[in-house]
């Protein structure tokens, strides 16, 4: 399965439409659940004034904690996620702080950022996908940089709230809504995890899963050693 832009512009529409009480939950754990426990991961693992990229953005709402204090590079699939990112922030001196891009052909020579991250991104990958982006954002990453990711777990608190939440719009005769793009690759363990990355050329830090962001992400960190 192939997740196309559109599928993403289709996501970032339905915002605050349809599905308005999932979309104001998702933007409230946006702004303030996801970023505090990111903001603490980054400050362990890379300096203040490092360059990094945030690949797979969406609209923003977490790269409004972190400009202060890392020199951010953002990209989307999106073209809908780019504009929100834009308008969000517009008054950033940064021009090219976003931009619309493939993650797997990513717009940057080898080894420019200390570090990549993303949240919640990776669970939409078949495996093929995975090990081509994980391959990509290591290629522009820096020797000795390092690979941050946010991946929900088929144990993640998060995976069950979804599941809820589709029961009661199938009970609300809503059976065409769609939530987010399938998740078609939850994480399911730490040797899985660690094999995608020993063979993108990665080395395996912390796969750590806790209170910090509600219980919702595997948090992985894994760093370009060569």
């Amino acid at each position: 399965m192939t997740i196309s832009s559109n599928d993403w512009d289709a996501y970032w529409s339905q915002q605050g439409s349809v599905t308005k009480t999932y979309g104001r939950i998702a933007n409230f754990y946006r702004r303030w659940i996801i970023p505090r426990s990111l903001k603490q991961t980054l400050r362990k693992t890379v300096a203040p004034g490092s360059t990094l990229l945030h690949a797979g953005s969406g609209g923003g709402e977490i790269d409004v904690h972190l400009i202060e204090r890392w020199n951010l590079v953002a990209i989307d699939f999106s073209r809908r996620a780019v504009e929100e990112h834009r308008n969000r922030h517009i008054n950033v001196r940064q021009s090219d702080l976003i931009s619309q891009a493939d993650l797997f052909s990513l717009p940057y020579q080898d080894e420019t950022f200390d570090g990549v991250f993303n949240l919640g991104v990776m669970e939409h990958f078949t495996d093929q996908q995975i090990a081509a982006a994980l391959r990509e954002m290591r290629r522009v990453t820096k020797q000795g940089g390092v690979l941050i990711l946010y991946w929900p777990p088929i144990w993640g608190l998060s995976v069950l709230a979804l599941k809820i939440a589709k029961s009661i719009l199938q009970l609300e005769r809503r059976r065409g809504i769609a939530l987010h793009p399938p998740e078609i690759n939850l994480m399911r363990s730490r040797h899985q995890c660690s094999k995608w990355m020993i063979d993108a050329g990665l080395q395996l830090e912390r796969f750590s899963f806790g209170i910090g962001d509600l219980f919702t992400h595997q948090i992985i960190v894994a760093r370009r050693m060569k």
